[in-house]
């Protein structure tokens, strides 16, 4: 019987124990906290919830379109908390019990090397609790927020993602520092909740990872609900007093605020891992894998956001079931970066899938929203879905989306570029009427025939 170690109870941790676990192995999982991880407890979980708050919020400033009266106004905070942490909880024992049934051992303590093959369990205080030998050892350990030093926060002031989970009350207005994902997210998150928000922009603009039309069209999209961006500077340094928090630009500009939330980067957690011991050593920051998550020791597997690169839920967990099975001697498909869709949860949403450059062989077809009868159903029915496919032979490559649930759009892309299906085979599918995901088909049908 193997024995595998899952370093890590966040959700990659959680899904390579879960995979391994369906061999005939023994696998430990060993977290720090409760399973969940800081995706769970601390950031993801919290910071969806909260935007599931403004997304309602959204829908009641509209009820007048649909002959209705109600009242948006800002939330109870104290009872949004409430629900958070019963939702908090409820999460971690499902995942728990889904651990427990397939036989996962959960230890809680901090984990690191001791050898090539051997992981040591330390209590909070230092204490050994316990030392493993293993087949395999599957790092899930999550990443951590980086900050220059003049931006970090303090919990009170100035706060980070992690702090979402505990806002106590909400403050008159708001500096939100970067534009990423998460910043996008927190500039509209806090726009809904009724908070002045300056968004402060830097010189690579609006989702500088994602397709350029995403960026520019959602940050046109939040200015218009109110949001005030200022564009192109990079932040120098937060200043703090007794009224609030200003941010001094590099050009000397500043803008002040009661608070100011930073998301500008995140970072592999490895910092108690003792790599060394495994005989592992980051290169620039960068440790290598293949395409099963194996470094250059071929027991120890790095998964998620300890790889670096893309640090989102589903390409943590994407990479932790493909190192489960393999380390298990599972058969397994190679990870594939193209198969993934990374969004950012905002009204519009902003998503995209697989390869979007473009190229002389590849060919776009884009349809508006309007192409399909649900958006006419909806309060908020305007966007787009572009779809990206071979000039050669039609295959599927890529889409882009911005508009209500777009994320929930390239499902049907996102499974037929993994599948290797040509845009033909996308048009020929026909979904349920009306729904919003039906526009992934609109568009393959849109698409000139025969090219190529």
């Amino acid at each position: 019987m193997r024995q595998i170690i899952i370093i890590g109870g966040g959700p990659a941790g959680v899904e390579a124990a879960l995979a391994a676990a369906t061999a005939a192995s023994q696998v430990t999982l060993i977290s720090d906290a409760p399973i969940g991880g800081r995706a769970g407890w601390h950031s993801l979980l919290p910071s969806k919830l909260w935007l599931t708050v403004a997304d309602t919020l959204g829908l009641l400033a509209t009820a007048d379109e649909f002959g209705l009266q109600a009242g948006a106004g800002r939330p109870d905070v104290t009872a949004v908390l409430a629900r958070l942490e019963q939702v908090k909880q409820a999460w971690s024992r499902r995942q728990r019990g889904a651990l427990t049934a397939r036989g996962v051992q959960l230890l809680t303590g901090v984990a690191a090397f001791s050898g090539p093959e051997s992981v040591t369990v330390r209590n909070p205080d230092g204490a050994l609790q316990a030392e493993l030998t293993a087949d395999a050892v599957i790092v899930a350990a999550g990443s951590v927020p980086w900050f220059p030093p003049g931006l970090r926060p303090d919990g009170q002031r100035v706060i980070a993602p992690r702090f979402a989970g505990g806002l106590a009350a909400l403050p008159d207005s708001m500096l939100v520092i970067g534009a990423g994902a998460t910043g996008c997210e927190f500039a509209y998150l806090f726009n809904r909740l009724g908070v002045d928000v300056t968004w402060i922009v830097d010189q690579f603009g609006v989702l500088p990872q994602m397709h350029p039309d995403l960026g520019r069209l959602l940050g046109q999209a939040l200015v218009r609900q109110g949001v005030r961006m200022v564009a192109g500077q990079m932040v120098d340094r937060l200043e703090r007093d007794g009224a609030g928090v200003t941010a001094v630009l590099q050009d000397g500009a500043r803008y002040g605020a009661a608070m100011a939330f930073v998301a500008i980067g995140r970072l592999p957690d490895w910092e108690r891992l003792n790599l060394d011991a495994a005989g592992l050593q980051p290169q620039q920051g960068v440790i290598e894998v293949d395409e099963y998550g194996r470094t250059a020791n071929p027991r120890v597997y790095l998964v998620g956001d300890a790889v670096g690169g893309w640090m989102v839920a589903n390409k943590a967990m994407a990479q932790a079931r493909i190192a489960g099975r393999h380390a298990a001697g599972l058969p397994t498909p190679p990870y594939r970066r193209d198969g993934l869709v990374l969004a950012a949860y905002t009204q519009p949403q902003a998503a995209q899938v697989g390869c979007v450059v473009p190229h002389p062989d590849v060919r776009t077809v884009r349809v508006p929203y309007s192409a399909a009868l649900k958006s006419y159903l909806e309060p908020e029915g305007a966007g787009f879905i572009e779809l990206s496919y071979a000039a050669a032979d039609r295959r599927l490559l890529g889409a882009v989306a911005l508009g209500a649930h777009a994320a929930d759009v390239l499902s049907p892309v996102a499974l037929a570029i993994n599948l290797g299906a040509t845009l033909d085979d996308l048009a020929n599918t026909y979904a349920a009427h009306p729904v919003v995901s039906e526009l992934a088909f609109i568009a393959a049908r849109a698409a000139p025939p025969g090219e190529g």
